[in-house]
């Protein structure tokens, strides 16, 4: 059975969702609990799913409002958010889990939207953008995953 955690790197809250054949269930977790139980949801069988951050660009030329400190701010957002899934990604290699990089931008229709994201789901509950990401994230992998069986 195909067992995906889903992963859109934070430096405090990445966003996480796990999937299989049954359905889905968003999670919270800081950055350090997730990383703590990376090697038990290895040995379960997970798929670690992780959105592929660093092909973002840290600057973002269409952004043209704003001043060197506006750029500046967004920069080392992106900055941060690259290093963290960098270290997840690392983590999980280290720790034995096996890696599924996923393009960024397949959740972008409901990332500010989370009525039509609840919607296409049929969840019900409150969803932040990551987590909104995070179910993108898994539902790519595990469709991915399912075409390779």
């Amino acid at each position: 059975m195909i067992k995906v955690i889903a992963i859109d790197p934070d430096m405090r809250t990445p966003g996480v969702c796990f999937m299989n054949a049954d359905g889905f269930h968003i999670s919270k977790y800081t950055l350090a609990a997730l990383l703590e139980d990376v090697k038990l949801l290895s040995k379960q069988g997970f798929v670690f799913a992780v959105e592929d951050v660093n092909k973002i660009k840290a600057m973002y030329p269409r952004v043209r409002k704003g001043g060197a400190a506006v750029h500046g701010r967004i920069a080392q957002n992106v900055g941060m958010v690259k290093a963290a899934g960098t270290i997840i990604i690392d983590y999980i290699e280290h720790m034995g889990g096996t890696v599924v990089l996923v393009p960024v931008g397949v959740g972008k229709a409901t990332k500010k939207d989370g009525k039509l994201f609840n919607k296409i789901t049929g969840y019900t509950g409150r969803t932040s953008e990551d987590a909104r990401d995070a179910y993108w994230i898994a539902d790519y992998a595990y469709k991915k995953l399912k075409l390779e069986q």
